[in-house]
Formats: C-alpha cells, structure tokens, sequence
C-alpha cells in the first residue's frame, strides 16, 4: 500500500505553538523574566491538593464511570444551578472532562464533520483553530478589535452563517484580549441561536476572573436555547489547578450520552483524585479565587499603566481573565518579530499576536498572572530598553 507510511493530514497540518516556540526561544537566556504561558503564577490552595491526597490514601485508584464521578456531578449541577442559572441535572446533562481542552476536542468531534464550518473570534486561543482542523472542518472568522472592546457580538456573527455553519464557539472573558461578552450581547446571541438553530459552545474557562464589578453571565441560563448550548468550564484558571486537568460540559442529554460514548474511547475517565480535588474546590474554594482576582487585578493596573508610559505600546484594560493584548504596530514589525526583539532586549517573553489567528497581527500578549514583583522587573527592563512616550 502506497498510503502505509504517510501521517494523517491532520498530523501534518499541524501547526507548532507560536507561544510555545517563544518559551523555547528564551530558554538561552538564564534571566528571562515569563509573561508567555497562560498559568496562574499560583500553587494550588493546600486543601484542594490534601483533597486529591485523601483519596489517593482511601485507594480511589480504579476506573471512574465515564461521565465523572457522581460527587463531582452533583457539586457541578449544585454550582451551575446557584452561580450561572442552569438548570442542570447531575445524570443527564454532565460530563466530566480532563480539562477544558479535551472537552472542546470532545465537543468538536460530537458536533463537527469534514466541511463544516465553525464560527470563531479572531483573534483566538490558537486551540480551536487546531481542533477545527483535526476534524476537517473549517473555520471562519469573527473579527473583533480594541475599538469594539474585542468582544465577538452577535452583528459580527450573523454576516458569516451560510448553510455550512455548524457550530459557533464564544469565549468570555477571552484569551488572549481580555474582552467580555455582557448580558445585552448574550442575549443577542442567544436569539441567534434561536433563529438559525445552530449548536453554540460557550467557553467559560475565566467566568470568575472579572474586574471592576463586572459579573459574567452564561449563555445557557437564557431560556429556549437549553438545545443548542454546550456550556464548558475548567478548573485549571480559576482555581490555579492547571495539572489537575479536570473540566466539564453541560448540554442537552442527547448531546451528553454522544458525548459519554467518545470520551470512553479518548480517555475513559478523569482520575478520581483529580475530581474529588474539584469537588473541595467547588464547595470550598471561593476564598481562594477571591484572593487571586485582587492580586490579578493589582497586576492588571501595573502591567497596563507601565505599558502606555513605554514607546511602542499602546494598551486598553481589559476586562477578564489575566491577558493584555497591547497595540505595538508602532514598532514597524511583525508582532513576531516584535516580540523576538523585545526578547532579544530585554530577556521578556511576550506572545507574538500572529500566534492567535487572524486579527493577532499588530499586537502581543502578556500574561499577567505572574509575581507583582515579576511584572515589576519586566517593565522596568522595557521601559530602559525603548524609553518612555513623555
């Protein structure tokens, strides 16, 4: 057979990490201060690691049912019901992931076939496009800017749905602008849905992570598109459990039970000692992530008020999750190019925008979620190397 060597088209279509090749590019330098990768620059709270401990000492080494273990579920179903406004039961409508990831890989191979057409924002979190790619679909964009506050609103999308069109997926807060979906443009969104009947994924992986007083919605809790909406969360932002890999989706139950039977043949199940962590997050976490969010948003008004003080950057606050996504086309570069410069500099790891999809070019994105003191160092080193606007 001719074919017996060749890789899979979507292995070799493929394309490396634009964040992670700036990870690798600054491993030369032993100063390098990290404002790439999207983790929280936080350990674990103890208590949610003692969870995962105590079940480990009380043997919960086996196999888990399919769909997560039935504590988990219901603090799930608890959570959504009191915190987001679904209603949502624990047998029917829930399924845990490893992590939010695998939960969008999921979804996608449940939803999408080959020629579809999905709807996403541009600029992205370069992980849709990839899983977009793995089932032959095809994505199209949505694209938002600083001037519309970077949020993919119902007037962006409605232009782009064809008779191909599949699925959409939302994102808010985003990664990597920071911009929100408010309850006016969710519920645009939602008579979207409705009109056209199209399934929608609403990614909610930073809900809890918001400034300034603003509380996200969800896009399921608005009546008469329960059908349509695919709800998906992860603990690894909110909670600094980005090792734990555990997540979730809550759907329609036809949905679930299509989705249960592939997730048994990906992964199975989610270690048990990974969800009884989620369940203590779940019921016991909230401080934690209170805590969190200030140092966030003091890191937030560091990173953004330095920004605008250094030539070259030009940069509005965002409003969820802990990503800036300045302007730097003052530089003349590309944004890859601009942030290979920056690196060579000042030893500071920034995202070329380019790494996000369409819409990334002309700008980076910084991480913010690292040490205050970090951040400090960071500006300080940009501000030396390429002055200030006064």
């Amino acid at each position: 057979m001719k074919n017996r060597n060749i890789l899979s088209t979507a292995a070799q279509n493929a394309l490396p990490s634009g964040v992670r090749r700036m990870f690798e590019l600054a491993r030369k330098y032993d100063d390098s201060v990290n404002l790439t990768l999207g983790e929280p620059g936080f350990i674990t709270p103890e208590h949610i690691i003692n969870a995962a401990i105590e079940s480990l000492k009380a043997g919960k080494t086996k196999y888990t049912p399919n769909a997560g273990i039935k504590e988990l579920r219901d603090a799930l179903a608890y959570k959504l019901k009191k915190e987001n406004g679904i209603e949502c039961d624990p047998d029917k409508n829930l399924i845990v992931t490893a992590g939010a990831t695998q939960a969008l890989m999921l979804a996608m191979v449940t939803l999408v076939n080959p020629g579809d057409e999905v709807i996403i924002q541009g600029p992205n979190w370069p992980d849709y496009r990839g899983q977009i790619d793995m089932v032959n679909a095809k994505a199209v964009y949505a694209m938002v800017d600083e001037k519309n506050g970077f949020k993919m609103t119902a007037d962006l999308i409605e232009p782009l749905i064809t008779e191909k069109t599949k699925l959409i997926i939302i994102n808010s807060p985003s990664n990597p602008t920071g911009g929100v979906l408010d309850w006016e443009d969710l519920l645009e969104i939602a008579e979207l849905v409705k009109k056209y009947k199209i399934f929608i994924i609403s990614d909610e992986t930073y809900e809890k992570i918001v400034y300034d007083g603003f509380e996200q919605k969800s896009l399921a809790s608005i009546p008469g598109i329960e059908d349509y909406v695919l709800t998906i969360n992860s603990f690894s932002k909110t909670y600094a459990m980005t090792g734990f890999r555990v997540g979730y989706i809550c759907a329609n139950q036809k949905i679930v039970e299509n989705l249960i039977k592939l997730h048994e043949n990906m992964i199975a199940s989610v270690p048990e000692p990974m969800q009884m962590a989620a369940v203590r997050a779940i019921y016991h976490g909230e401080k934690d992530v209170a805590e969190m969010v200030e140092c966030y948003d003091k890191n937030r008004h560091l990173i953004v008020e330095g920004l605008n003080r250094i030539r070259g950057f030009s940069c509005v606050y965002p409003k969820g999750a802990f990503y800036v996504f300045p302007n730097i086309s003052e530089f003349g570069m590309s944004s890859e190019k601009t942030a290979e410069h920056i690196l060579e500099k000042t030893h500071v790891v920034t995202s070329p925008g380019s790494a996000f999809g369409p819409g990334g070019e002309g700008y980076i994105r910084i991480c913010y979620a690292s040490r205050y003191e970090d951040i400090q160092e960071a500006l300080r080193r940009l501000e030396e190397a390429f002055g200030t606007k006064e």
